[in-house]
């Protein structure tokens, strides 16, 4: 019994010192597998895509007035008291339609007067007809002098002029008694009368009474920098564009930020730029038989110009967001990742930033054109831009 008892507790306090001595080994080479070894972290997660390659149609935006295809004063030619008006205010006229009457008793009586001197010329003319006619027979006979025939043919001659001069004062007492009545010169939208019924007019000099605009046919009037015509007149010193830019469909945006449902063309550069603002004048003309547009509203001509405008006949572009496009003191660069997943400045030159209009359930965005600097091939960063950095890698998804 005591034998087994001191077997026993050598055996136990063996047990017990072996497995302190193990587990001491364990805890100070290697942990036994306890716990594993510490892996360095993944490399952030981009967001990538291609630049897109497509057809894009960009615009030059100028301010611009609008104006009537004419516009005329209407003005009273003669003096008078005016003795009606003859239309309704702020509605269309036709061409010839009879807008205003001035007192015609006057000018009646002007043409009288001068009929009645043009009666008594034409009779002194025929009588001084048959005093020379008489005059020459007689100097057949010698019963005269050769001297009283050149005299009743100087007669003659002024009995003539005295006829013509009747003549046109006639012609020009008809003419002011026309003036008696005023008609539109065109068709158009007549504005406010200027002067009532019973005032005078044209006395001291022709007095505008309303005023007649056809905007059936609007005109915009827009300035263009002095560094945009440089490119359009070494195109047409090199014969590359000619006339085309008359082709060109130009669009219209109005105060409210709508677009007019029409396109109009160029028809008229100016030959010189203006001196004051370095701008040359351009205008464009666009239907309006509907009326929907007015003299003297501001709106925006839109021109279409080629994305690059060093190319001018390439109509696509490389576009990529606008906001992956960084920028610094060394300019404007994107966020590059080659196969290897590393990331790379690129410096790019931009152009044009255009808007892509929502389509398949995605929002519009916008675009911005890059002239040279990426290709189609380049995979780029769109998102987690934050977490770029130049030679660094990357984990990189696609939408």
């Amino acid at each position: 019994m005591n034998n087994y008892r001191k077997n026993g507790f050598k055996l136990a306090g063996t047990t017990w010192a072996l497995s302190s001595a193990s587990l001491l080994s364990c805890l100070l080479v290697t942990g036994c597998g306890s716990q594993d070894t510490p892996q360095p972290p993944a490399p952030p997660a981009v967001t990538v895509a291609k630049p897109e390659l497509r057809e894009v149609s960009v615009y030059k935006n100028y301010p611009a007035t609008l104006q009537g295809v004419s516009e005329i004063d209407i003005r009273a030619r003669v003096s008078g008291y005016l003795q009606q008006t003859n239309f309704n205010e702020g509605t269309l006229v036709e061409k010839g339609d009879l807008l205003f009457t001035i007192e015609q008793d006057p000018y009646q009586l002007a043409v009288e007067s001068a009929q009645a001197d043009l009666e008594r010329a034409e009779a002194g003319r025929e009588l001084a007809q048959t005093r020379k006619r008489r005059l020459e027979q007689a100097l057949q006979s010698h019963s005269v002098s050769e001297v009283e025939v050149d005299i009743a043919a100087a007669e003659l001659a002024q009995a003539t002029a005295s006829v013509s001069q009747a003549q046109a004062n006639l012609k020009n007492a008809h003419l002011d008694l026309s003036y008696t009545t005023v008609h539109a010169p065109i068709n158009g939208r007549i504005s406010l009368a200027e002067v009532s019924d019973e005032n005078l007019v044209g006395y001291s000099e022709p007095t505008v009474i309303t005023t007649i605009v056809d905007d059936s046919v609007i005109e915009a009037y827009f300035e263009v920098p002095e560094r945009e015509v440089i490119k359009f007149l070494r195109h047409r010193s090199e014969k590359k564009e000619g006339e085309s830019f008359r082709e060109l469909e130009i669009k219209l945006k109005l105060a409210d930020r709508s677009l007019y449902p029409l396109t109009g063309n160029i028809d008229f550069i100016d030959n010189k730029v203006d001196a004051m603002t370095r701008t040359i004048r351009v205008r464009a003309v666009f239907d309006n038989s509907k009326f929907a547009l007015a003299s003297g509203m501001y709106a925006s001509v839109q021109v279409p110009v080629a994305p690059d405008q060093n190319n001018p006949t390439e109509t696509r572009a490389i576009l990529v967001p606008a906001a992956v496009i960084m920028r610094d003191i060394g300019g404007s660069y994107v966020w590059v990742v080659d196969e290897a997943n590393i990331v790379h400045r690129r410096s790019v030159d931009v152009g044009d930033t255009i808007v892509k209009p929502a389509e398949g359930g995605q929002h519009a965005v916008r675009q911005t054109i890059i002239l040279n600097g990426l290709k189609v091939e380049d995979t780029i960063i769109i998102s987690g831009l934050q977490r770029a950095r130049d030679g660094a890698p990357v984990t990189p998804k696609t939408k």
